[in-house]
C-alpha cells in the first residue's frame, strides 16, 4: 500500500500528495532543496458577481425558433450574445504557494526513499549522509486542521535549514518572519484574503528569523506546522489561522500524529482489494512498474494500488465542510490553471464522486452535496432572470461561489442546463447505499427544485414530445446531411437520459418520503412524454434526435451513453437492444481514437464493465495507467504540447474498478460480472452496496468462493455467481455464502 521512488520528484506532477479537504500539499522529497507546495480550498480569484446576460430571456424564443427551423448557425450566433455569461467567464482556483526548505550538509546520499504510505495517509523521504539517518514525514492532519512536516536526524549529524514562504515568485502583499513564526498574507480586495502561517518546533539546537527566512541549527527533530485560512471562511481570517495554529502546536507531533492516524484510517481502511499474488513487484518502484506496464507487462498488484489511490485522492480532497473536488481535487500550484480547475459538471466533478458511496467513503460525499445546495439557491436566481422558469439551473460549470450563469463562448459546452440535474441524481443514490431518509429528507428540496426548472423550460417538438431547447451533447459537434455543422439542438440524447434517471429519482424519494401523489403524478406525466431512445444507421444508438454524422467521431465525451452508465435507463434485463447499440457506439469511438484523456478511459471502463466484458476492462484499464498516468500515479490529460493533471481519471477509475467485481440494482447482485482474466485470483472486503448493504468476497480461477453480506436490515435479494442465481433473504447482521470450489 506504498507508492515508493529512489530519487526525488523533478517536478510538481511526479511529487506526493497530501490533503485534509481543506488543505493540501505536494511534496518533492529533495535533499538539499526542498519544496512543497500549498493549497488551501478557497483560494479563488475574483469576488462573487452577477454574470447572468440581461439579454438572455427576450432572446431564448427567437434561439429556439431559429433551432427549430434549422438555421443552426444564427441560432448559435445569436446564443453566443444572448445566453452566455456576462462577463463571459466564473472564477479559478488558485495556488496559495510554496514553502522552500535549503538543507546545509554535504556528502554522498545513500538509501534514499521517497514514499507515500496509503495506509498511514502519510509521505515521507528517507535517506542517509555520512553516518547520519534523515527522515522527513509529511500529512494534513484533519483532526487538528494542519499541515504538518516532522523531521528527524538519527546519527552524529543534526538537521540544519532555513525555510522561507513563497508564492508564485513573491506575489505577495506581506511577509513577515519573527521568533519560530513564518508567515504571509494577500489582500483580496473585495474577493478572498488568506493568511499562510507556519510555526516551527524542534528538539535541540536553535532557531531564529532573518529577513524573511527561519533558521533552524543543531536540532535533531524539528516539526513545522502549517495553517492557512482564507476570507471566504473567516471574517477574521489572521487570528483564526493563528489560533488553530498554535493548538495543533502545542500538542506536538507524537499527539498529532496519532490523532490524524486514528481519524484517517477509520475511513480509508474500510475497503481492502488484493488481485492475484504479485507481492514480490511491491519491492520494485512505482515508477518502474509503471514503465513495466507501458512495455506491455502485467502487474495486477499495481492496479489494486492504483485503485486504492483513488479513495485515497478522494479522501484527502473532499472531507468535512470543504469545496468538493475540483478538477484537480485540491492540488494546483499555478494562479491560472487548466480550464481554471473549477467544478466541471458536464461529467468531471459527477465522475470525482463515483466511487464515494461504492467506495465506503461517502461521508466524503458530503462536500459535493453542501454546495450542491448553494448551487440551487444561485440556481433559482439563473432560471428566472435567463429562462422565465421555477426552480433551479445551472449549465456545465460552476465555482466556489455557486454561479450558475453560463461559462465561457463556447458553444460545445455553455449553453446546456443539464448540469445541476446531473448533480442531482447523486442524492437519491446516497440514499440508496445509505438508506438514510433524513438525508433524502433534507436533499429533496434540491430534486424538487431541478424538476419545477424542466416542468417550465421543456418544449413540444413536433411530434408532440417534450424536449429540452436550446441545449448541445456535451461537447460534441454533428454535421447535418446538407454539410451544416452545429451543436446547439433539441433534445441530445443524454438531455433524455439525466432528466430520465432524475425524475426516477424523484418518483423513488418521493415514495420513500410518502410525498403527496400530486408530486409523483408530475414526474409521470414529464417522464411519459419525453422522446424515445433511437438506434442510428450504423446501429449505434444516435447522440441527437436525428442520426447525424460527427465531425469527431473519437470524441471524448460519450454523453449518450449516460443511461449505461453512471446512469440506469439502458440496461441489458430491460433493453437489451439498446444495450446491444450502445455497445456498437462505444466500439466506433474507440476505432476512431477515442479515449485519448484519462477521464474518457475511466468512463470506458465503467462502461465495458456494464456490457460484461473483462477483457475489454484490462485493455482499458491497461490504457489508462499506460497513457494517462504521471510517475506518480496522479491521472494526466493532454493541453497544447504537454499533460496536466486531472483527478477525475483517477477517481473514474476507482469506481469502475468496483464495477467489474460486483453490479448491484434492485435488489439484484451480480458477482464478478466482467472480471479480467488476469486478475482471476482475489478478494476483496469493505465495498458499499445499493441497499446499506456492505459486501467482501474471494474468488480464485475466476470463480466467487465466498461472501458475506453485512445488512442494516432484513432484505431479500438475488445473487449471481458462478452461473448460479440464489434467492437469499439477508439478516440484519452478517449473511455469508460460499458456492463449490472450482477445479
Amino acid at each position: 500500500m506504498k507508492l515508493w521512488y529512489e530519487q526525488p520528484a523533478a517536478k510538481w506532477e511526479e511529487a506526493m500528495p497530501v490533503g485534509n479537504g481543506r488543505l493540501g500539499a505536494m511534496m518533492c522529497g529533495d535533499v538539499t532543496q526542498e519544496t512543497i507546495w500549498l493549497n488551501e480550498d478557497s483560494v479563488w480569484s475574483g469576488k462573487p458577481v452577477n454574470r447572468i446576460n440581461p439579454d438572455a430571456k427576450e432572446n431564448l424564443p427567437k434561439i429556439r425558433s431559429l433551432i427549430r427551423e434549422g438555421k443552426i448557425p444564427e441560432a448559435e450566433e445569436l446564443a453566443l450574445l444572448a445566453l452566455c455569461g456576462t462577463p463571459n467567464s466564473q472564477r479559478s482556483y488558485e495556488t496559495a504557494g510554496e514553502l522552500y526548505l535549503h538543507f546545509r550538509g554535504t556528502g554522498e546520499v545513500r538509501h534514499y526513499r521517497r514514499e507515500l504510505d496509503l495506509e498511514q495517509g502519510v509521505a515521507s523521504v528517507f535517506y542517509e549522509m555520512g553516518q547520519t539517518r534523515y527522515e522527513r514525514k509529511l500529512l494534513a492532519s484533519y483532526p487538528d486542521q494542519a499541515l504538518i512536516l516532522h523531521m528527524e536526524a538519527q546519527g552524529p549529524d543534526d538537521l540544519q535549514f532555513v525555510c522561507r514562504l513563497e508564492r508564485c515568485h513573491n506575489r505577495l502583499d506581506e511577509v513577515c518572519a519573527q521568533g519560530d513564526s513564518l508567515w504571509f498574507q494577500v489582500d483580496g480586495g473585495e474577493g478572498i484574503s488568506f493568511l499562510v502561517c507556519l510555526s516551527v518546533r524542534q528538539e535541540g539546537g536553535t532557531i531564529r528569523s532573518i529577513g524573511e527566512h527561519l533558521s533552524v541549527e543543531g536540532a535533531k527533530k524539528a516539526t513545522l506546522y502549517l495553517n492557512i485560512v482564507t476570507s471566504f471562511r473567516e471574517t477574521a481570517f489572521q487570528e483564526a489561522c493563528r489560533r488553530q495554529l498554535a493548538l495543533a502546536a502545542d500538542k506536538g507531533w507524537d499527539r498529532c500524529f496519532a490523532a490524524h492516524r486514528a481519524d484517517y484510517q477509520a475511513l480509508f481502511g474500510r475497503l481492502h482489494l488484493t488481485l492475484g499474488k504479485d507481492e514480490e513487484k511491491e519491492e520494485e518502484p512505482t515508477d518502474r512498474r509503471l514503465q513495466a506496464i507501458r512495455e506491455g507487462k502485467e502487474d495486477v498488484g499495481l492496479f489494486a494500488l492504483y485503485f486504492q489511490y483513488g479513495r485515497y485522492l478522494l479522501l484527502s480532497a473532499s472531507r468535512g465542510e470543504c469545496l468538493p473536488a475540483n478538477l484537480q481535487g485540491i492540488w494546483n500550484h499555478r494562479l491560472t490553471p487548466p480550464w481554471d480547475s473549477k467544478f466541471t459538471i458536464n461529467i468531471n466533478t459527477e465522475m470525482n464522486y463515483w466511487p464515494a458511496e461504492s467506495g465506503n467513503l461517502s461521508e466524503c460525499h458530503f462536500p459535493y452535496f453542501l454546495h450542491l445546495k448553494k448551487i440551487m439557491e444561485n440556481g433559482r436566481r439563473t432560471a428566472e432572470q435567463m429562462y422565465g422558469c421555477r426552480g433551479s439551473v445551472a449549465h456545465h460549470n460552476v465555482d466556489l461561489y455557486g454561479d450558475t450563469a453560463p461559462q465561457d463562448l463556447y458553444i460545445a459546452a455553455s449553453i446546456w442546463p443539464m448540469g445541476e440535474a446531473w448533480l442531482a441524481t447523486h442524492i437519491y443514490e446516497h440514499y440508496l447505499y445509505t438508506q438514510d431518509r433524513d438525508f433524502l429528507e433534507e436533499y429533496f428540496p434540491v430534486i424538487q427544485a431541478s424538476l419545477d426548472f424542466f416542468e417550465d423550460f421543456l418544449i413540444e417538438d413536433e411530434q408532440g414530445r417534450l424536449v429540452i431547447s436550446p441545449s448541445v451533447s456535451p461537447e460534441n459537434t454533428y454535421i447535418r446531411s446538407d454539410g451544416v455543422r452545429g451543436c446547439l439542438c433539441e433534445g441530445a440524447t443524454m438531455d433524455i437520459e439525466i432528466l430520465s434517471e432524475l425524475l426516477r429519482g424523484y418518483l423513488g424519494a418521493c415514495e420513500v418520503l410518502q410525498k403527496p401523489s400530486v408530486l409523483s403524478d408530475r414526474a409521470n406525466r414529464i417522464l411519459e412524454r419525453l422522446p424515445k431512445l433511437g438506434i442510428g444507421r450504423h446501429g449505434q444508438l444516435k447522440e441527437w434526435l436525428e442520426d447525424y454524422d460527427e465531425a469527431e467521431p473519437g470524441h471524448r465525451h460519450i454523453s449518450h451513453l449516460y443511461g449505461v452508465y453512471p446512469g440506469s435507463s439502458i440496461t441489458w434485463q430491460d433493453t437489451p437492444e439498446l444495450m446491444r447499440a450502445a455497445r456498437i457506439t462505444l466500439e466506433r469511438r474507440l476505432s476512431f481514437g477515442g479515449g485519448h484523456t484519462g477521464w474518457s478511459r475511466a468512463w470506458i471502463i465503467g462502461l465495458w464493465a456494464k456490457f460484461l466484458d473483462g477483457d475489454k476492462v484490462y485493455e482499458n484499464l491497461h490504457a489508462l495507467l499506460a497513457d494517462s498516468t504521471f510517475p506518480n500515479l496522479m491521472d494526466n490529460h493532454p493541453m497544447g504540447d504537454g499533460y496536466v493533471f486531472q483527478i477525475d481519471g483517477n477517481l473514474g477509475a476507482t469506481a469502475a474498478m468496483i464495477e467489474m467485481l460486483v453490479q448491484c440494482r434492485n435488489g439484484e447482485i451480480h458477482l464478478l460480472p466482467a472480471l479480467p482474466k488476469q486478475f482471476g485470483e482475489g478478494s476483496v472486503k469493505g465495498v458499499l452496496l445499493r441497499g446499506g448493504i456492505t459486501f467482501s468476497m474471494q474468488w480464485k480461477n475466476q470463480k466467487v468462493l465466498q461472501a458475506s453480506f453485512l445488512s442494516a436490515a432484513e432484505q431479500r435479494v438475488t445473487v449471481y455467481a458462478n452461473g448460479e442465481e440464489k434467492e437469499v433473504t439477508l439478516q440484519a447482521g452478517v449473511t455469508s455464502l460460499t458456492w463449490d470450489s472450482p477445479s
